[in-house]
């Protein structure tokens, strides 16, 4: 596959542009067009990538370097001339050899099917299957929820000729992200792997905030083809299967209350799971006279200058809102229950420069080496490390001996984070394994804790009164505002209407509340054409939500073909292999660090069941979607 580029630059652009260039992934592009194999050799092979570092130098010498920019602008030139590739379709040997050597490190080859595909469709800017299968005449989907999933879905349906409406409470596409207007809110996941591999951007930084976000997701849903499709500000009320004629009956409220009814053949859920506040029942909330508020309802017209800012938990949202705030408070109260693993964050603010923006855009082979990179770094590569060992002998502090040097890492970073406030340490430093809980990114958390002004109160809140809060020691603390940064029901999908499969009963009643199960995260017995994104077990444990939510809606858009070829109506799970696969998922979840006893998580329910993320390695699930059959569901043709 070759893709022109987009621009055309002269010599002396070219240069610029390749000093800009993150020389690991300039060096897979000079092989795969040259096909030249010293490339991959010694002196030219990249160092091992530490951590989260994009590595840009690769730990080449200077004169090394050079020569490896001198064959740069050589590539590009003949790339921009719209030049054939040496290697215009990489095997997998090849490509799992090849970012091998670009993150400085062995990748198995059984990445290599996954890797080599997705280069391809990444040159290809995504694009999808040639196939344009027969839909049934007035067949049609509803899409509810105009977030990643939504907008993937919308994608999909759109490349199959399926008609579809899209759905969202919102006045927007953007779905969590219009949730979170607080300070700070950004994503940890680098921009280039927080993208859809159909849309491509021109991002700004390495690690965007909220505002470009929301462009992009604009930007992404006119792409995907939804604008002509949208409702918005349109909630579900009720969704309910009817079998008499395999669909489903659809009861939506608009903008003005009038309710309306849709009768679509397949529901496609992609309502997230992120958007419902938690907050802990304390005693005597409703007496503070101060402003409180969950951090995802946080007041455009909030007033911080002089003013004691209470933020309660130290999660992923407060760790952006402190250090945002942190100059403007008066002062600021940090309550926090339990700390957390906090990871260098070397890109955090930084822009992308002019020169690497038009490398990015201008030369998709690039590019999709680049996502490839990131997509190891943050995906596989990190797993290996939260996967038990039986025979480590510190299970208190580590799960095996990877995630102990992990640990040691962390820890000294912490130290040298907190400088001479070195009594905060007993207070931050987590005393379970690292990756126990969400890991973060550190955005000037622990340079924030050290300012005069900002207090740590390590312990829990039990009681909230007019002008403030008191906490398990029976300390008072009285505060102006007090921020609930306290997360969401993570446990609860599918929390946002309700739905009644085949035989009449909830979907609420078949999981028993929070005890999500999904055959692949995808589908569930009784509920017939009901495909869920985002579902149960199906984030990823890391790597790219954005990328998770394209596979999981290619296995549906394959499936849909399939019934339609076959003339099937509608499918459910075969009962045998929902339990399978879920018994599967268990038995793979012990053996991660996610039911390490020594914290508690979002991503375990009530029950202490891992329900939210998947303990899966990201190319298992990879082979479990990519040929979906008809033989794993009961299949129903509906009468004429």
């Amino acid at each position: 596959m070759r893709k022109a580029v987009v621009s055309r630059f002269t010599n002396d652009e070219l240069r610029r542009i390749v000093e800009a260039a993150n020389v690991p992934t300039l060096l897979m592009v000079i092989h795969q067009v040259t096909g030249d194999r010293r490339w991959l050799e010694s002196p030219y092979r990249p160092s091992r990538t530490r951590g989260l570092s994009d590595n840009d130098d690769g730990g080449l010498p200077p004169q090394v370097l050079e020569q490896v920019q001198e064959a740069g602008v050589d590539v590009l030139r003949h790339l921009q001339s719209d030049g054939d590739w040496a290697i215009s379709k990489p095997s997998s040997d090849l490509v799992a050899e090849m970012l091998g050597v670009c993150v400085g490190e062995p990748v198995a080859p059984m990445y290599g099917q996954m890797f080599s595909e997705e280069l391809y469709r990444l040159t290809a800017n995504g694009s999808g299957s040639s196939r344009t299968p027969e839909v049934p005449p007035g067949f049609s989907a509803l899409i509810i929820g105009a977030g990643v999933s939504g907008i993937v879905a919308a994608h999909q349906l759109g490349q199959l000729g399926v008609p579809f409406t899209i759905v969202d409470a919102h006045d927007a596409p953007g779905g969590n992200w219009l949730d979170n207007p607080y300070p700070g809110a950004g994503v940890d996941t680098p921009s280039h792997l927080y993208s859809f591999s159909f849309a491509p951007y021109d991002w700004t930084r390495h690690f965007v905030l909220r505002a470009e976000l929301q462009a992009y997701f604009a930007s992404a849903f006119k792409t995907a083809g939804a604008a002509a499709h949208a409702r918005f500000e349109t909630t579900v009320e009720s969704a309910v299967f009817d079998e008499s004629d395999a669909r489903w009956t659809v009861t939506l409220r608009g903008p003005d209350g009038v309710t309306d009814v849709l009768r679509p053949n397949v529901l496609v859920s992609a309502v997230g799971v992120l958007n419902r506040p938690k907050i802990p029942p304390v005693a005597g909330r409703t007496r503070f006279i101060g402003r409180q508020f969950h951090s995802s309802q946080w007041p455009a017209d909030l007033e911080l200058e002089g003013k004691t800012i209470a933020v309660v938990g130290t999660g992923a949202s407060a760790m952006q809102i402190v250090p945002a705030i942190v100059d403007r408070a008066g002062s600021v109260q940090v309550v926090q229950r339990t700390p957390a693993w906090v990871a260098p964050f070397e890109k955090f603010e930084v822009p992308i420069s002019d020169d690497a923006r038009q490398l990015l855009q201008s030369f998709p082979l690039y590019r999709s080496w680049y996502w490839l990179k990131l997509y190891w770094q943050f995906g596989d590569k990190v797993l290996e490390a939260l996967r038990k060992d039986p025979d480590w002998p510190f299970p208190d502090r580590a799960v095996n001996a990877r995630n102990d040097g992990h640990r040691k890492y962390f820890t000294q970073y912490i130290r040298d984070e907190i400088g001479d406030r070195q009594d905060l340490l007993a207070q931050v430093l987590p005393d379970y394994p690292p990756y126990g809980k969400r890991i973060l990114l550190d955005n000037g958390w622990y340079r924030a804790l050290r300012r005069d002004h900002v207090d740590l109160v390590d312990e829990a809140v039990v009681e909230v009164g007019a002008s403030g809060f008191v906490t398990e020691s029976g300390e008072e603390h009285p505060v102006d505002v007090i921020v609930w940064a306290t997360g969401f029901e993570a446990s609860r999908f599918v929390s946002s209407y309700d739905i009644k499969g085949r035989s009449g009963q909830t979907l609420r009643d078949a999981w028993d509340d929070d005890d999500a199960r999904a055959y692949l995260g995808i589908t569930v017995p009784d509920f017939p054409n009901l495909f869920l994104l985002g579902g149960p077990n199906s984030f990823p444990g890391s790597g790219s939500f954005m990328y998770s939510m394209e596979v999981q809606m290619r296995y549906v858009g394959q499936l849909l073909e399939q019934m339609f070829a076959a003339g099937v109506t509608a499918v459910e799970p075969r009962r045998q292999r929902f339990e399978d696969y879920n018994d599967a998922v268990d038995a793979a979840s012990e053996q991660t660090i996610w039911t390490h006893p020594g914290m508690q998580t979002y991503y375990r329910n009530a029950r202490g069941r891992v329900v939210f993320v998947s303990p899966f390695r990201n190319v298992d699930y990879w082979q479990m979607v990519r040929h979906p059959t008809l033989n794993d569901y009961v299949c129903v043709v509906a009468p004429d």
